[in-house]
């Protein structure tokens, strides 16, 4: 009997569909797949059926062995009735064949399986990048008759590191504050987490130490085409206010007379094919949505056969996924017919991008239909639809024009910009809008009606992260995997670390920043761990042993935790200090009525949170609160009581309220 192991329940289903007539069974509420003569059985996991745990007492500890999720892990209880499942089928399994997506974390999942579970060296692998009916079975059919060790050992070794550098020194740091505060607190700290803590804090302080210096700014205002333009003064800045003013005085009443007009025209080439991290960035641009969002909803899809594998560094679209075919499945939908048709009609070759991954293809429609599909995961759809038809597109054209003209001899400039050829951009549709500014026809010479403006500003720090950039730069930086950034940088979010977005670190994360860097720098370095990623490449491609990759870990380890331990009191005494104080820091919304600040407090029976007066016990004034989401002051004001608004954010999606229950605009809506 063949005993073939899907990574998912989702996926197993699928891999019956398309390979042959299979039975459903059911064992224990935990579907699995038999054909018909008995001979193939599919399997599903849900995810990593096991975790590394230690065999030793002491720290720092190396003797590790993998475990069952649901021994290490009560969250992890649900996996029971499939690890059992697949465990009944040992004995009967002369064949096994893994068939989880086909990446690192995928072939750890299944060597695992092959070898904890099932007391087996080696398995069959299926490779696909699609949940298709054609490419699995195709991928069933091609099948190899061993893992990918270079995955599989690349993967281990991740495995193993992120365990001895998390579970070491996030217990030598816990165990310090804990001891202070003389209760369990638990912290972390990780190969990667550390670089990113560093990064995030190096910008807050470049932020905290930046000083802001005034300067001026002389415009001359426009109505042109029924717009408002600003024309800039050719110096642009000035930092001194009597100069700026001389000039502001000898231009402020007089019309400008146009001296030069320059067209030039820009190429706009096509975008190339989405690899996860351009996804994640697009969809921020677009909608907002938090990376981690974006790979959540990206998963969806893929495991519904509607996208490719969305974990891909790939901006590649080979010529085998027959572009043809999936454009004739797109065109069944109304909505993309037009699209679909106008690409058919080109020479089909996509405009590709650099990077390469050597297991999936770029981020792809697969043609097939989608169902019902919630509105977050329909956005992510539709702009992997149109991406794709965009990179076959034409060029794009935009026509810029820059204008100079002289207010009593002193010199201003604006400019124009249009769409002359949309090309590509008609198949990206309002994904690929740019600003529009259509001047009318203008000549040398012409004399233009202008009102002056003398404008004084501050020089601005440098902007802080968001999400999505931080993510773009760590790709940069070869800091962690496109799988675990975003999960990464929620983890420094769960332990306080840094708030927001744009992320600030907090006070509390600032300090844990300071004692690494006093008592063991290079647990921050960005350098040490682009290293060791490295290593597990050239673990991947055989060039170095794990054991090598390994054996360096532990004697690093070992150094840095000795460090620590050396220094226990004090960086209890520290980090114990900023726990406190930053935890006890409420939000704060308004003034109230009596003059004091309304914050956001829990109640300690029911824990919910609710508005509150800064001023209680004098002040006993509170209002009731949504439970969930994360809280924001808006600018704006109630239109009936004038209240000031507040935002809720919960799983990326904003609401704006009013927070006063006894307001009139909710007596309307409860009409």
């Amino acid at each position: 009997m063949e005993l073939i192991i899907a990574e998912k329940p989702s996926a197993a289903i699928k891999i019956a569909q398309s390979i042959g007539k299979f039975k459903t069974q059911i064992r224990k509420r935990v579907k699995y797949y038999e054909s018909h003569d008995g001979r193939i059985v599919i399997v599903p996991a849900v995810g990593h059926l096991f975790g590394l745990t230690k065999n030793e007492r002491f720290y720092p500890v190396f003797n590790l062995k993998w475990e069952p999720s649901f021994k290490k892990s009560k969250t992890s209880a649900f996996s029971k009735p499939y690890f059992e499942l697949i465990k009944s089928f040992k004995k009967k399994a002369d064949e096994i064949t893994v068939a989880t997506d086909y990446d690192l974390e995928g072939e750890v999942i299944g060597l695992n399986i092959v070898r904890e579970l099932l007391g087996k060296k080696d398995a069959n692998r299926m490779k696909f990048s699609t949940l298709t009916k054609d490419e699995l079975n195709s991928a069933y059919n091609s099948k190899s008759n061993t893992l990918n060790w270079g995955q599989a050992n690349a993967g281990i070794v991740r495995h193993t590191l992120d365990w001895y550098y998390g579970i070491n020194l996030s217990q030598i740091i816990a165990s310090s504050v804990s001891k202070a505060l003389n209760r369990y607190q638990p912290m972390s700290i990780g190969r990667v987490q550390g670089p990113i803590l560093a990064i995030l804090v190096e910008k807050e302080l470049l932020i905290k130490k930046f000083k802001s210096e005034p300067f001026w700014q002389i415009f001359a205002n426009l109505w042109l085409n029924k717009q408002a333009i600003k024309a800039t003064y050719e110096k642009d800045k000035f930092f001194s206010k009597s100069e700026a003013q001389k000039i502001f005085s000898k231009i402020k009443e007089n019309d400008a007379t146009i001296s030069d007009i320059k067209k030039s025209k820009q190429i706009i080439s096509p975008p190339v094919p989405f690899d996860l991290t351009s996804l994640q960035l697009e969809a921020y641009r677009l909608f907002k949505y938090s990376p981690s969002m974006t790979l959540k909803l990206a998963q969806t899809l893929y495991s519904n056969a509607y996208i490719s594998y969305p974990r891909t560094s790939s901006q590649k679209l080979p010529k085998a996924l027959n572009f043809r075919k999936i454009l004739k499945k797109l065109s069944s939908n109304p909505k993309y017919t037009l699209f679909t048709n106008e690409v058919l009609s080109t020479k089909l070759i996509p405009n590709e991008g650099k990077k390469i991954d050597p297991a999936h293809p770029a981020i792809h429609p697969t043609g097939e239909k989608p169902g019902k599909l919630s509105p977050y995961e329909l956005k992510i759809y539709d702009l992997i639809v149109k991406r794709f038809f965009s990179v076959f597109g034409e060029v794009g054209e935009r026509e810029s024009t820059l204008v100079k003209m002289e207010i009593n001899n002193e010199i201003f400039k604006f400019a124009g910009v249009i769409t002359t050829k949309r090309g590509w951009m008609k198949l990206y549709g309002s994904y690929a809008n740019r600003k529009e500014i259509e001047l009318p026809d203008l000549k040398i010479g012409q004399v233009l009606k202008q009102n002056s403006e003398l404008a004084d500003k501050e020089t601005q720090p440098p902007a802080r992260y968001t999400t999505a950039s931080l993510i773009k730069l760590l790709e940069q930086e070869g800091l962690g995997t496109k799988s675990t950034r975003s999960s990464i940088i929620e983890t420094l979010v769960k332990r306080n670390y840094i708030q927001g977005n744009p992320i600030e670190v907090t006070d509390f994360g600032m300090n844990v920043y300071y004692t690494f860097k006093k008592f063991s720098p290079e647990i921050l370095s960005v350098k040490l761990t682009r290293k060791f990623d490295k290593a597990m490449e050239n673990v991947s491609t055989g060039k170095i042993s794990s054991d090598d990759v390994i054996l360096a870990a532990q004697k690093s380890i070992t150094k840095y935790y000795a460090k620590l331990k050396d220094n226990t009191i004090k960086i209890g005494e520290v980090l114990s200090k900023s726990f406190v104080t930053t935890k006890k820091k409420n939000v704060e919304l308004f003034p109230h009525d009596c003059g004091k600040m309304l914050v956001v407090r829990r109640s300690r029976a029911s824990k919910k949170r609710f508005i509150a007066c800064s001023g209680y016990p004098k002040c006993k004034f509170t209002w009731p609160l949504p439970q969930k989401g994360t809280l924001s002051v808006t600018k704006n004001k109630c239109d009936e009581c004038k209240t000031i608004m507040l935002q809720t954010r919960h799983r990326n999606r904003p609401w704006k309220f009013c927070p006063n229950p006894d307001c009139k605009s909710k007596d309307e809506k409860t009409k």
